[in-house]
């Protein structure tokens, strides 16, 4: 496919019943699909949503997707990285990693996380793509930690 050139831009309030369908759409399927239907809830979306750092991606007039971002300590932690099914294989998952490494780096933090299932493959493809290494996070075994360390920025 095709792949697409992507304006993001923070999140919106009238973006909010959207992200909530892309979500319905993409990551719902996903955790069935996995055998893990628990790792989907629409609350735990929603809660995530309100306390998060959002940031949407858009292109050809639509949502692409969507990242959702917390920092943690010295890191930026990627919570959620959704794309819509019309825009899969396009570079927008690619973009909104970029997205929130530039979040990372402008707010001088030092490095970027991401917890993903271990068989989701197409997402420990995204992660390693961008550097990110597996780290150890034997308090969820059935989850990969990858962490990607950013270059100090001097003041």
């Amino acid at each position: 496919m095709e792949r697409v050139k992507c304006s993001v831009r923070g999140v919106s309030a009238a973006d909010r019943g959207m992200l909530v369908l892309l979500a319905e759409e993409t990551l719902h399927p996903l955790a069935d699909g996995s055998g893990h239907p628990e790792r989907y809830h629409t609350t735990e979306l929603l809660e995530l949503l309100a306390r998060a750092d959002v940031y949407v991606a858009e292109a050809e007039g639509e949502m692409a997707g969507f990242v959702a971002v917390e920092t943690e300590d010295d890191g930026l932690a990627l919570r959620c990285v959704c794309v819509s099914p019309a825009f899969e294989a396009r570079g927008v998952a690619n973009q909104l990693v970029d997205w929130a490494e530039g979040v990372a780096i402008d707010r001088r933090l030092r490095r970027l996380t991401a917890f993903v299932p271990t068989g989701d493959n197409p997402s420990l493809r995204l992660y390693r793509g961008h550097d990110f290494v597996p780290a150890a996070a034997p308090e969820q075994p059935e989850m990969v930690l990858l962490v990607k360390r950013l270059p100090a920025v001097e003041d």
